[in-house]
This record gives C-alpha cells, structure tokens and sequence, in this order.
C-alpha cells in the first residue's frame, strides 16, 4: 500500500492561506463575516481532503481506487478554491476597514480635531488609565 499525501503545492497554499489569516486576525479583519464563512469553507474542504487521501489510502480493486482517486481530486479542487476565496475575503475585508478608517478621519477632520481622528482609529489603552 503507497502512502498518499496532500500535493506540496497544495500544502504550500494553505500555510499560505493561514499566514494570512494570522496576519487578518491581528489587524481586526477576522470579524468580518466574509472572512468567517471563507475560513469556515477551507476548514471542512481541508477535512473532506483528508478522509479522501484516507480513503485512497485504504481502497481495493481498480473501480474503489478509481473513485477514491476522482473523490480526491475533487477535494483538491475544492480546497485550491476555498483558499482563493479566502485570500479575496481577506483582501474586500481589509479595503472595508481602510475606507472605514478614512470615512472616520473625514468626519473628525470635519469637527476641527485631527487627535480625535487618530484616537478613533487607533485607540491609546494607557490614556484611560489617568
């Protein structure tokens, strides 16, 4: 029996996927409700890649091998496109929180006070402790 595993350049793209969602959970983009159904998406593909190289893995006879290697083709598929769609999520997430920050730093621009602008994007946790 040959040992089946996850193609390298798919394993590749999900570090990937997961470095970026690393880096939107520390900038605040990991709320978003985008972001939370394509991380959600990835994670039940991942699985269903994984019960498919198992089941690879465990098939006998040429039909059950043939269909467990089309079940774990498709899977591959599926996980390819649930990371693209989580690199788009992330990317339409961090462009809402740009133009949110700037539509902020209008309306206190506005109000004649550029620190309240700043204060409002980027909160000082020490000024409430005076």
């Amino acid at each position: 029996m040959v040992k089946i595993g996850i193609p390298p350049d798919l394993a590749g793209m999900f570090a990937a996927c997961e470095d970026a969602y690393e880096q939107a959970t520390r900038e605040g983009y990991a709320e978003n409700p985008a972001v939370a159904a394509a991380v959600s998406a990835l994670k039940s593909a991942w699985k269903a890649l994984h019960v498919a190289n198992h089941n690879l893995m465990m098939a006998k006879g040429f039909i059950s091998v043939e269909i467990a290697a089309l079940s774990r083709d498709r899977a591959c598929r599926a996980t390819h496109k649930a990371c693209i769609n989580l690199h788009a999520a992330i990317l339409q997430a961090a462009a809402e929180n740009r133009l949110y920050n700037r539509a902020l730093v209008l309306a206190n621009a506005d109000q004649g006070s550029e620190t309240r602008a700043i204060d409002a994007i980027a909160p000082n946790p020490l000024r409430l402790r005076a």
